[in-house]
């Protein structure tokens, strides 16, 4: 089983429903971190953080209509979270181009 460390960067350009990350169907994604930041100089806006359990097909919120005010940054994890199957970690923004996103994981690949 191959180990891939990855991170996947963002800028959130629009406020539509993101998916930011899918387990691929032969991998389980391991996420050890989820940095947040509002990088505007004088804006504040929300954010909601959702994974997709394909095998429950139901949505679960992470955060939900979490503020941040401008300039604030912080991970929004305390432990590590398991994707697997097709499952997806979504995020939507209240304003466009606020918000960088940074998701750090572990692909463990099942072949």
């Amino acid at each position: 089983m191959p180990n891939d460390f990855k991170l996947y960067a963002t800028t959130l350009a629009d406020t539509n429903l993101t998916t930011l990350i899918t387990a691929t169907g032969s991998s389980i994604f391991i996420v050890s971190s989820i940095i947040i930041a509002n990088t505007h100089a004088s804006t504040t806006a929300t954010i909601d953080l959702i994974v997709r359990d394909t095998t429950e097909a139901a949505d679960f919120n992470i955060l939900t209509t979490e503020s941040f005010t401008a300039g604030l940054s912080r991970e929004v994890l305390s432990r590590p979270l398991v994707l697997e199957n097709l499952d997806l970690l979504k995020v939507q923004a209240s304003a466009a181009n606020i918000f960088d996103i940074l998701v750090s994981y572990l692909d463990r690949s099942r072949d």
